[in-house]
């Protein structure tokens, strides 16, 4: 019993150890993001009249600081879809990366979130929510993560063909943070 035993022990602790995800963001995507949404801060409101009836995606992304069990910030793309005519927002975030407190992507985390809200004159309400992972010190640890997102159509090089707002929020779990920063996005 014990010639089994201790192989499948050994097995056990190995299969243990996770190793993290490749960052999928550059130091250079990091800082060209920011620059986006200090640029898209800056733009005119569009006017309730000049705001359009069906559908668009917005593709951009979402950054923030974060503090806690992670500290530095994160970085992800997010797609999201503005239903003018039924006031809805829905959409994505995912390819999720840790950025470390001095700006280098260190590891993609697991997981996406979902997008879920509300529109009213151009004003966006909508949550964000899902399960992230990170790996720490070998060991893949998860938390439930609430964003909560408000924000703005705003006229970049066109009228209402960018959004821009703030994202708060947390992460409760095996690794718990707070998170505070901005989204944008493009019109497709």
């Amino acid at each position: 019993m014990i010639r089994i035993t201790a192989p499948l022990a050994l097995l056990a602790a190995l299969g243990a150890c996770a190793t993290p995800n490749a960052p999928t963001k550059s130091a250079s995507d990091v800082e060209r993001s920011f620059e986006e949404a200090a640029y898209l801060s800056t733009r005119p409101f569009t006017d309730t009249a000049d705001l359009p009836t069906g559908r668009v995606t917005y593709k951009g992304e979402v950054g923030a600081d974060v503090s806690g069990d992670i500290n530095g910030a994160i970085l992800g793309d997010m797609t999201m879809n503005v239903r003018f005519g039924d006031n809805s927002v829905n959409g994505t975030i995912d390819n999720i990366n840790l950025i470390d407190p001095d700006g280098r992507p260190d590891q993609r985390m697991g997981g996406d979130l979902t997008i879920d809200g509300v529109e009213s004159a151009g004003r966006l309400d909508a949550f964000a929510y899902g399960d992230l992972t990170v790996v720490n010190d070998g060991i893949t640890q998860e938390s439930d993560v609430l964003l909560t997102m408000e924000g703005d159509v705003v006229d970049d090089r066109g009228t209402a063909d960018a959004i821009f707002g703030s994202v708060r929020g947390d992460g409760i779990g095996e690794f718990s943070f707070e998170a505070d920063g901005v989204f944008y996005g493009i019109a497709e």
